[in-house]
C-alpha cells in the first residue's frame, strides 16, 4: 500500500465514523449531562483533574 492510498483510506474511515455518529447519534441533553468544561467545579465530568483538588477552607 502506498502512502497516498493509506492516507485516502484513513480519511475515508474517518468520514464514515463521523457520518455514522452524526446520523445515528442523539444530541446531548443539557439538562441531564454536566457541563463538559466545568473548571474547578465538582459537577464536571468524572476523572477531571479538578476532582482531585483538595477542598478549600470553609467548605
Amino acid at each position: 500500500m502506498t502512502r497516498r492510498a493509506g492516507i485516502g483510506l484513513a480519511m475515508l474511515w474517518l468520514m464514515i465514523v463521523i457520518s455514522g455518529d452524526w446520523l445515528l447519534g442523539a444530541a446531548p441533553d443539557p439538562y441531564r449531562a454536566p457541563d463538559p468544561i466545568a473548571w474547578g467545579s465538582t459537577s464536571g465530568g468524572s476523572g477531571a483533574i479538578c476532582t482531585f483538588a483538595p477542598p478549600t477552607r470553609g467548605q
